[in-house]
């Protein structure tokens, strides 16, 4: 059994998408039998979002007790700890008790790279699992040397095809880990809708090699399948402009309102479980630079029996494709993969299960990332 500490943004910013994100990786390392604590710290002036107000402030009031509820509800017992440096706050646990857990700490794993509290350092081994490939080393990390160890769900990062850099760092794959009992649904049904959650504006975008790669343009040459495919197309989008809004309903896309969706847990998993599958396309980043990158909301449908299409990204260098998770580059791969979807349903959502359990299941991709977390630093120390 190994001390461990994650930190993560679910207490800052509670969103189904950031909890479930955060979440799996806390109750993944719990029930493998690890001790483990979840801590945040402030980090910037009105960093902590509070969706019942959709206002800001300096303390996640909603966010700790919605994933103390959380863990709760499940049986998981974990310390939820929240620290505010500048103002001497510690909520959860004393000051020197939490100093005594992160000194005591085989590992620290730091979901995103927003755990800036300085007494991180006194953690046996901290590791950064870098969720956002090519924004990550473009704009915070590169020559960063205040972790032991990299992951990243930018998969082919290292490789010659792949276009993110590396900085001379050694990115470690990883996959965003998955725990089937949260998503537990009966099997789809033919008549619901192909959906995904995104907010259309979650990143302004990044430079590299001279090229930009914004959010614009990722459905532009997709705008019109939803005339060209037998199933109902669905985005629950946020942060999008009245312009796009406009262009993706004259296609024929049913729009939803992400920010009821993604409100709590609960609502999320329930959009889930109503549909047929996911049908997504990727950050231009993630696709054009081959990265490799899976989405951890992809890996959610996949445990609920629900297949996923999603924009080819390099995945087919790592992950098997054409049952469970289908790919598609262009409007004709895209309109086939449907299509498919459609024909297959029963074979395609027992696919999506097995995809689930044999790749992302939170057994196999934790023991994996500790096992090259920690034997580094005990080598290292030797």
């Amino acid at each position: 059994m190994a001390s461990i500490i994650v930190s993560g943004s679910m207490l800052r910013h509670p969103l189904a998408g950031n909890v479930a994100a955060c979440m799996q990786y806390v109750v993944g390392l719990h029930l493998l039998g690890h001790d483990v604590v979840y801590v945040e710290d402030k980090g910037w002036p009105e960093s902590c979002y509070d969706p019942r107000t959709a206002t800001v402030g300096d303390f996640p009031r909603e966010g700790l007790a919605l994933v103390r509820d959380l863990l709760r509800r499940n049986r998981v017992d974990v310390p939820v700890a929240w620290v505010d440096a500048e103002a001497g706050l510690v909520e959860g646990m004393v000051w020197p008790q939490l100093r005594e857990r992160l000194a005591s700490a085989s590992l620290l794993l730091d979901i995103g790279g927003v755990f800036g509290l300085e007494e991180r350092t006194l953690a046996g081994c901290r590791a950064l699992v870098d969720v956002e490939p090519l924004f990550t080393q473009t704009e915070r990390f590169l020559g960063d040397a205040d972790y032991d160890v990299h992951f990243s769900y930018g998969v082919n990062i290292g490789r010659p095809w792949c276009g993110v850099p590396t900085g001379g760092i050694d990115w470690l794959p990883t996959v965003p880990p998955i725990v089937p009992q949260l998503w537990k649904a009966p099997p789809p049904s033919a008549d619901a809708p192909l959906t995904t959650v995104a907010d259309w504006m979650a990143y302004r975008g990044a430079e590299h090699g001279g090229a930009w790669y914004g959010q614009d343009g990722a459905v532009e040459g997709l705008l019109e399948l939803p005339a060209r495919v037998g199933s109902t197309l669905e985005l629950a989008l946020s942060g999008e402009s009245e312009r796009v809004n406009a262009r993706l309903n004259a296609a024929g896309w049913v729009l939803r309102d992400a920010d009821e969706i993604t409100a709590s847990l609960a609502t999320y998993r329930s959009y889930i479980r109503r549909s047929q599958g996911e049908f997504s396309v990727a950050k231009p980043a993630y696709a054009a630079t081959r990265s490799g990158w899976f989405s951890g909301r992809s890996a959610c449908y996949l445990a609920a029996g629900r297949p996923v299409i999603v924009q080819d990204t390099g995945q087919g260098e790592w992950l098997e494709t054409g049952l469970g998770v289908l790919t598609f580059d262009g409007a004709e791969g895209a309109a086939r993969a449907v299509e498919r979807v459609g024909r297959e349903l029963r074979v395609q959502s027992l696919a999506a299960r097995a995809v689930a359990r044999e790749v992302f299941h939170y057994g196999v991709v934790l023991d994996r990332l500790l096992e090259r977390a920690m034997p580094r630093r005990l080598r290292a120390v030797a």
